[in-house]
């Protein structure tokens, strides 16, 4: 699906804030900078698992929600030409990027890419410790270009992780993931914490052997 919008610049001259999406950030003094650009109802369930990472991991956090009743699809901005001033300021900001994505799949699985091998072979170990099933990106979603901003942090190599619809509906108690479902924390499953710590284990790994 092509999206609607070229760029950010462009979406937000199109929409109105508050009403199709906000932006929510955290900023916390740490090296890792945890992203879920297309959160909201855009790809449910990314911003609750990225808030989760950046909260136990006390990491900083951003993410670009989607918050209309419907067709949130259309804020859909591809990593590449997402250009939002307060994401840019945070990427340059952080050592390293983790971007949380979702991505279609009947199974529960986790594609890892971007092009810090070494944390991506980390988590990719972590994850599959708690039985969690992990494959290497596809190329269309590998996150492997220099443009693409999880790799623009000072180590200019960063880490995407794309969850699939049946992984991400895990995370939450009923097994879906409407608005209520999301936000209400007592709905959020002992998976959707298993699999924060072993990405908090993996970075925590690589910042270690510095």
């Amino acid at each position: 699906m092509v999206d609607k919008f070229k760029s950010m610049t462009e979406l937000v001259a199109q929409t109105t804030e508050h009403k199709d999406w906000e932006i929510q950030t955290t900023k916390r003094k740490s090296a890792t900078l945890i992203t879920a650009i297309h959160g909201g109802a855009i790809e449910r369930g990314t911003t609750e698992i990225a808030q989760l990472i950046s909260e136990q991991g006390n990491h900083s956090f951003y993410t670009f929600k989607g918050i209309r009743n419907n067709k949130n699809n259309e804020l859909h901005v591809t990593s590449r030409h997402f250009d939002e001033p307060k994401l840019k300021q945070m990427v340059y900001s952080h050592h390293s990027v983790v971007s949380i994505h979702g991505c279609m799949g009947d199974l529960p699985e986790v594609y890892v890419g971007g092009r810090d091998v070494e944390l991506a072979s980390e988590i990719k170990i972590e994850l599959e410790k708690m039985n969690i099933i992990v494959k290497p990106a596809p190329s269309y979603i590998s996150g492997m270009h220099t443009d693409n901003f999880v790799n623009c942090g000072q180590k200019k190599a960063g880490v995407q992780l794309e969850l699939t619809v049946a992984l991400r509906k895990r995370y939450f108690n009923n097994h879906k993931y409407n608005l209520n479902d999301r936000e209400n924390r007592q709905n959020w499953s002992q998976f959707m914490y298993v699999f924060s710590t072993a990405v908090n284990k993996a970075i925590n790994n690589i910042e270690e052997t510095k």
